[in-house]
């Protein structure tokens, strides 16, 4: 795995210096990091969890790309633009777009094995795409990818501090201060960059602000990454703006707000009322998705759970009839066992659902080169605003991460490397 520093600040020089801080060690930051380490500049991750705390790892149904020849990413951009309600910004959303293919190789090329039947791609449906272009790994996809990043990012031997909540970003003279947090110890330091990337992920809801604990029980209210570009000045869009996932788990009780992937419902499962009718086109963008389904709870069609909840079916045993015996199990084996030690077979049991937050959709504004307003400060992930929009397509938050993730990592080497007179 990376290079994962123990946490023991006493073995640890203050105030060291680094060409790039990079806040958020998920998709984004790991692959600005191998990025910039190819580079040739130097560079500290810092995450206030462990490896795997971060929404990559919990990703689900997988990353757009147009590989399928009757495709183009000219129909990826049209479509991102439209889900988006075309408010995005069209050259990030171009990028975005154009840039998939490579992105899909570059996974490739470092470990990450996409889902194929003879030879070709396995290729899923998802709401908003006018041609099938979600290729997966499994029902896991951010996991196997986050596998193979981070081994990748072991080789190229980059640090991730683990349990480093950044707690406030300054600049001074051209430089970067980085306050940060060893939540184990709750002991604080310093280090300087001459470029910062925040990739820390979407909006933190203030109950989870205060939620790093260490093992002392002391309790540290770290900033989110929209909180700290914005103290140094960077841009801050519509940071209320949230996508709403249609699909969150209402029954069984204990897998309560897990999410259906939105590839079951690319697969064939529709949405069904307290009636047993079809309300809604399961594969309607996901934010007039979830309106639907409040819609149809609001004037009463809903189903009651005994706690008080309600939500509607998704008619999971439909994808096992269309594909065939043993479908759900072979294409879900992940979510079918964890329903199947709650007592609920997938394949003969209809599942509970009703929409949960899920996405982040406002957030820092950036250019094309994935930098903010403020000189040498980069961003990339959920934590930006303007490659989706007011709605985000399923498969673009994966693509988005790894686009403008790498991005940053190159251009914020290429900004340092300009600010010490070196050639690029």
């Amino acid at each position: 795995m990376v290079s994962r520093w123990d946490g023991n600040v006493e073995n640890e020089i203050p105030n060291q210096q680094f060409d790039i801080a990079i806040v958020g060690a998920g998709g984004a930051g790991l692959s600005a990091a191998i990025e910039a380490t190819i580079a040739g500049v130097s560079v500290m991750v810092l995450t206030r969890g462990d490896l795997y705390d971060c929404k990559t790892a919990r990703a689900q149904g997988g990353i757009q790309a147009s590989v399928n020849k009757d495709d183009s990413p000219e129909n990826h951009m049209r479509d991102t633009l439209a889900a988006g309600n075309q408010v995005a910004n069209p050259e990030l959303a171009k990028i975005l777009a154009f840039r998939a293919r490579d992105t899909v190789q570059w996974l490739e090329k470092h470990g990450v094995q996409f889902d194929q039947r003879d030879g070709e791609y396995l290729i899923s449906k998802a709401a908003g795409l006018s041609h099938s272009r979600v290729l997966s790994c499994g029902d896991s996809a951010g996991r196997g990818i986050m596998d193979a990043i981070s081994r990748t990012a072991a080789d190229y031997k980059v640090p991730v501090r683990e349990h480093s909540a950044v707690l406030k970003i300054q600049k001074s003279d051209g430089a970067f201060l980085v306050d940060v947090c060893d939540v184990k110890n709750n002991q604080t330091y310093t280090i300087q960059a001459g470029s910062v990337i925040i990739a820390t992920g979407g909006v933190v809801a203030e109950e989870k602000k205060a939620g790093l604990v260490s093992e002392q029980e002391v309790t540290v209210k770290v900033p989110d990454g929209l909180a700290l570009a914005e103290g140094l000045g960077a841009k801050i869009v519509s940071p209320e703006l949230q996508q709403f996932h249609p699909t969150g788990v209402v029954m069984p009780e204990l897998l309560r707000r897990k999410r259906i992937p939105e590839t079951v419902r690319g697969d064939g499962a529709k949405l069904l009322n307290r009636h047993g009718e079809e309300f809604a086109d399961p594969l309607m963008t996901r934010n007039e998705l979830s309106q639907r389904i409040v819609d149809e709870c609001r004037a009463g069609n809903g189903i009651e759970t005994e706690d008080g909840r309600i939500g509607v079916w998704l008619d999971t045993p439909l994808v096992e009839s269309l594909h065939g015996d043993g479908y759900i199990a072979k294409r879900y084996p992940n979510y079918y066992k964890m329903f199947l030690e709650q007592g609920h077979d997938l394949a003969k049991k209809r599942v509970l659902v009703y929409p949960i937050v899920h996405y982040s959709l406002g957030g820092i504004e950036i250019d094309v080169n994935a930098m903010t307003c403020v000189s040498g400060l980069f961003a990339a992930g959920e934590t930006t605003w303007g490659v989706h929009g007011e709605d985000r397509l399923m498969g673009n938050s994966l693509l988005d991460i790894f686009v403008f993730g790498r991005i940053a990592g190159q251009q914020s080497a290429e900004f340092v490397k300009q600010a010490n007179g070196k050639s690029a």
